[in-house]
């Protein structure tokens, strides 16, 4: 679905480059974990992904198609884009419902009355999430947790191929985050749906994510199964060592060394 071949980007007038001849291939129905320290690339890459910025060098494929083969707009429409940073962009004051229907013109706010299917597709997934009967309660009524639910569903409202969490339980207390990925992981099973999860955190490594993509300084660290990430250190590796990562009761942890 998403295929990135020898990518590099530069900054110009920094003389710096940010990724180096990174080599990605995301297959339909996979889940992914794009792991890496702040400034190690990940937002960049996802930028480059979604189409809002151009590699230095190397090729960009979605689904099937080179960036010269399509329109880049059609592309987005068929990924759904998750971020914390989203979130803080709707007034309190909006509805829930409201904030859902957004997703299908990639806006925040109405800017044309929906069909009664959008609206019912709208309240469906909000229903679906454990917030059914609020659909007109303000957004600014919610917290942290059930607002970042309200920015999947925005996402899952024009049925993506493609799920992308950009760091999505940032500002979340524990229990709000652990909520947050079981609503992942239900949306992930209950369809043939590719996630990437970004973040760097490997607590939030649940064992939905079978796949992990390690990106340190840049540079592609590992890329493949979680299980050998952790057995050859490649995740402690990202933290200069002073990280130890183990796998207890099925989930990642980490301690400082």
């Amino acid at each position: 679905m998403i295929r990135l071949e020898n990518i590099s980007l530069d900054i110009y007038g920094a003389k710096r480059r940010i990724l180096s001849d990174i080599n990605w291939h995301i297959k339909k129905g996979e889940s992914w974990v794009l792991f890496g320290r702040n400034g190690s690339g990940k937002t960049r890459l996802l930028e480059i992904i979604t189409g809002y910025i151009f590699p230095t060098e190397g090729q960009v494929y979605r689904f099937g198609r080179g960036y010269l083969d399509h329109d880049i707009r059609e592309a987005r429409r068929r990924i759904g884009y998750v971020s914390s940073a989203l979130r803080e962009r709707f007034t309190l004051n909006e509805t829930l419902i409201d904030s859902v229907l957004g997703g299908l013109y990639a806006s925040v706010g109405l800017y044309r009355r929906p069909s009664r299917t959008e609206a019912e597709r709208a309240a469906g997934l909000i229903a679906g999430l454990e917030l059914g009967g609020r659909e007109r309660d303000m957004i600014g009524t919610l917290s942290d947790g059930e607002k970042q639910k309200i920015m999947m569903l925005r996402a899952l409202i024009n049925e993506p191929e493609i799920l992308i969490f950009d760091e999505p339980a940032a500002g979340l207390d524990i229990l709000a985050r652990e909520e947050m990925l079981d609503s992942i992981s239900s949306i992930a099973s209950s369809g043939n749906i590719t996630t990437v999860y970004v973040t760097h955190h490997v607590e939030e490594i649940t064992p939905l994510f079978t796949k992990i993509f390690v990106l340190d300084n840049g540079l592609c660290r590992y890329s493949g199964p979680v299980g050998p990430a952790v057995k050859n250190r490649s995740l402690d590796e990202v933290f200069g060592g002073r990280i130890k990562v183990f796998q207890k009761n099925g989930r990642l942890h980490s301690s400082a060394v």
